[in-house]
């Protein structure tokens, strides 16, 4: 009925219309909630029921950590690479044998929280990073580590593997992939933990946003200059 139930303190007679000729039950009154904005007496009726009316059901805190996490806009990576060249047509490339450092935008590895509220209970949800994989699209498995990498800096040598341990090798070239380029792929996975006014706390399904990158993979030929 959308609106606050509660039985008369001071039961009308018997013979009251409002019983309808019926012993049993009770008269209850039924009052919506106005804000103080209607007029004393024109807000509410009452009615007649056998049994007490039905409690609205319980609020599921879990269901409104659900709710909370809905609210959410969970970011994709970025797609940062070392090697990161440019070959001849134009398209970029990274190097056969050579530390593929993979990294994301910082700013897209970080917490976040909601909170969803519904009568009288709240729930809030938090959204950590928990790793960063990267699958290198040439047939291998992914590789990942526990942070959102670093970017490469000319000051950390061109050979040299991440130290943030975001790397990866490929043994061979993209010459016999299609197009002559791979596709890899970049995820953060996620965990998602809630709390509640109840006490009440959980885990939900963990989450993975992703991005795709393309590029070849070359090989780098020495010369040698006498």
């Amino acid at each position: 009925m959308q609106c606050y139930v509660e039985a008369m303190a001071h039961q009308p007679p018997k013979d009251s219309p409002i019983w309808g000729g019926r012993t049993d039950g009770a008269i209850y009154s039924c009052l919506s909630y106005t804000g103080g904005g209607a007029f004393p007496g024109t807000n509410g009726f009452s009615f007649w029921s056998a049994t007490p009316p039905a409690a609205p059901p319980a609020i599921d805190p879990a269901q409104l950590a659900q709710q909370a996490l809905s609210t959410l806009t969970v970011p994709s990576p970025t797609t940062g690479r070392y090697p990161a060249g440019t070959l001849q047509d134009g398209q970029p490339f990274t190097v056969v044998n050579a530390y593929t450092w993979f990294w994301t935008a910082p700013e897209s590895f970080r917490a976040l929280t909601a909170r969803a509220d519904a009568g009288g209970v709240w729930a809030e949800v938090s959204v950590t990073p928990t790793s960063l994989s990267f699958t290198p699209g040439d047939g291998a498995a992914a590789v990942s580590c526990p942070g959102p990498g670093v970017a490469w800096r000319p000051g950390n040598g061109v050979w040299t593997p991440s130290p943030a341990g975001c790397d990866y090798r490929y043994p061979h070239s993209s010459i016999h992939q299609p197009d002559g380029r791979v596709t890899a792929t970049y995820g953060i996975q996620w965990s998602v933990t809630w709390t509640s006014s109840t006490g009440a706390t959980g885990t939900l399904p963990g989450l993975t946003t992703t991005s795709n990158a393309t590029f070849a993979v070359a090989e780098v030929q020495s010369v040698v200059i006498r």
